[in-house]
């Protein structure tokens, strides 16, 4: 126990001591944290930020188009240039120069359709896909109200979660920061071994009378301190900077933590087998975490991914961990779903082959 807490302490120093985990274990998290919230920060709310600012071209004046017109300026959410086009490619050239998010040409005969004239640049964009929405809505109700007709028939969407009815986008974007910075603490964590082993200096601890198993454990245990205090800061600057609604299960928490850090830390045990130098450790650490970082669920819903794409995000072990961080800490989810350990089971695998894989090629000398 006294070597074991020698070990936790020089372990702790020299981890502390760099500057690099203040900055990409810390600073860095609550930096993304930070940015993503400031441009996304609407996503969620009930009050949208989404708007677009629009023209108009009308080819003749009629009591139609001024009943079109007065119904598309009582949407909130567009916004009317206030000078008016003197001709259609006059408003086609804002809408090319940005000047203007859209333009709405109705027609002076009424059997020709109405056009919304958007930038090509935006043609997928959720704007388009939005304004494209309105028009229709408007032009819709607009049909009715000439034949005549009441509809018959209405919908309302109704959203339902497992959680708090306040999820909002900053609940999902914190737990996956919280996952991918503990995740980076385990990819990087093991750099340090292939210096030691460069050196000759774990050669000799491999002849003193060190435990290699008390050398491990209190690694882990300086990685579960990291990792507590990510946790900690970024929930923080979550709850009271941001808002961020959290219902958090802590038997859950604490089996998803030590699982993930302990995975984690196989996956870069493994990296350190299998590097020479620093350098080539950096290389594949980082290559590792940009893929997890964009392809596991950290920012946006996998549902958002490419087809292709996604049989490469259900493999990730980031993106189970970051799974399990939601299911504890935003959904509240007791350890005894079937998806909670599936989640702890595919970590749990990807530790274990790491480890396995890595004790078979470390060397404890250069």
């Amino acid at each position: 126990m006294k070597q074991l807490r020698k070990l936790f302490e020089a372990n702790f120093k020299s981890t502390f001591r760099e500057k690099q985990v203040w900055f990409w274990s810390i600073f860095y998290p609550v930096l993304l944290l930070v940015v993503f919230l400031m441009i996304f920060g609407g996503l969620g709310k009930g009050d949208s930020n989404f708007e677009a600012k629009v023209t108009a071209v009308v080819g003749k004046e009629s009591a139609l188009s001024e009943s079109l017109l007065t119904a598309l300026k009582q949407i909130p959410v567009l916004e009317w240039k206030e000078e008016r086009p003197a001709t259609r490619d006059e408003a086609e050239d804002w809408v090319k120069k940005k000047d203007v998010d859209a333009l709405i040409v109705i027609p002076d005969e009424p059997d020709k359709p109405i056009e919304l004239v958007l930038n090509k640049e935006k043609e997928n964009s959720t704007m388009s896909q939005a304004l494209s929405g309105i028009m229709g809505g408007v032009l819709q109700q607009a049909n009715y109200n000439i034949a005549g007709v009441k509809p018959q028939l209405t919908f309302q969407p109704i959203y339902v979660s497992s959680g708090s009815d306040k999820l909002k986008y900053i609940d999902f974007l914190l737990t996956g920061l919280m996952a991918m910075s503990i995740s980076q603490g385990g990819l990087f964590g093991m750099v340090g071994m292939v210096e030691m082993r460069r050196n000759g200096l774990l050669k000799r601890l491999l002849l003193s009378p060190m435990s290699t198993k008390a050398f491990g454990l209190a690694d882990m245990l300086v990685r579960a301190v990291l990792a507590v205090i990510q946790l900690v800061l970024l929930t923080m600057i979550g709850v009271f900077a941001f808002g961020a609604s959290l219902d958090i299960n802590f038997a859950s928490l604490i089996i998803v933590l030590a699982i993930g850090i302990v995975s984690f830390s196989a996956i870069g045990f493994l990296i350190a087998a299998l590097s020479k130098t620093m350098e080539s450790y950096f290389g594949i650490a980082n290559l590792l975490s940009f893929v997890m970082m964009f392809l596991s669920g950290i920012f946006f819903e996998m549902s958002m991914l490419p087809a292709f794409i996604k049989p490469v995000s259900v493999v990730l072990p980031l993106t189970y961990f970051a799974e399990g961080i939601r299911d504890s800490m935003v959904y509240g989810l007791a350890p005894t779903g079937g998806s909670f350990w599936l989640n702890i089971g595919v970590m749990a695998a990807w530790g274990a082959v790491a480890f396995a894989i890595g004790s078979r090629f470390f060397k404890w000398k250069a």
